[in-house]
């Protein structure tokens, strides 16, 4: 894994220094009643030297065809459309309890770090994820969901994001609208610098 470690991150950051940047990606979104779509999505984490990532992520619908999974892409060439979805908040390091290792870990990875994120959709839902950091992988499950009344019928989310090749790769499992947990989207992102607004 290689990777520039950031400037003046908390040593706390360490198990997640991987993650820290701007990235975009291709992917596709699936799930009951939703049919399948072609998705851009671009994620921040960022940090301000305290013991926490700020995250944002917005996944919009592709305008153009899907890069073929095998084949490097450009995230320039990525063209965003319609907002889909938009969410924010903070990644933290967790010293409490005893840290889960994570699926497919190997035997030589170093010890699972403990995390909590708070994630803020502007769907109308707050979500706490638990979960643990070890090596190029993270692995997250939703503790508590909490809705406002117009909010749609969401009840656990789980994540994955792994390091592989100087990509992310990423999927979401979703259980909302009276489904079983199951896979909602998938894909894979690149580091990424945004152009600067003129």
């Amino acid at each position: 894994m290689s990777f520039e470690l950031p400037d003046d991150l908390s040593p706390d950051l360490y198990p997640l220094a991987w993650l820290v940047g701007s990235w975009r990606g291709a992917g596709v979104m699936a799930y009951p009643d939703i049919p399948e779509r072609s998705i851009v999505v671009d994620v921040e984490l960022t940090h301000d030297g305290g013991p926490y990532l700020a995250y944002s992520s917005t996944i919009s619908l592709l305008e153009g065809e899907l890069p073929d999974r095998e084949q490097p892409f450009e995230a320039a060439d990525l063209v965003p459309g319609a907002v889909w979805s938009r969410e924010s908040g903070f990644w933290r390091p967790s010293s409490d309890g005893e840290a889960v290792p994570v699926v497919g870990a190997p035997a030589d990875a170093p010890a699972p770090s403990g995390l909590e994120v708070v994630i803020a959709e502007a769907s109308g839902h707050v979500s706490i994820h638990l979960g643990s950091a070890q090596g190029p992988r993270v692995d997250l499950v939703t503790h508590h969901v909490g809705r406002t009344a117009t909010a749609s019928d969401v009840v656990a989310q789980r994540r994955m994001y792994g390091w592989v090749r100087g990509e992310i790769f990423f999927s979401i499992e979703l259980a909302a609208f009276g489904h079983e947990l199951q896979s909602y989207a998938t894909g894979r992102l690149v580091r990424f610098a945004p152009a600067a607004a003129a």
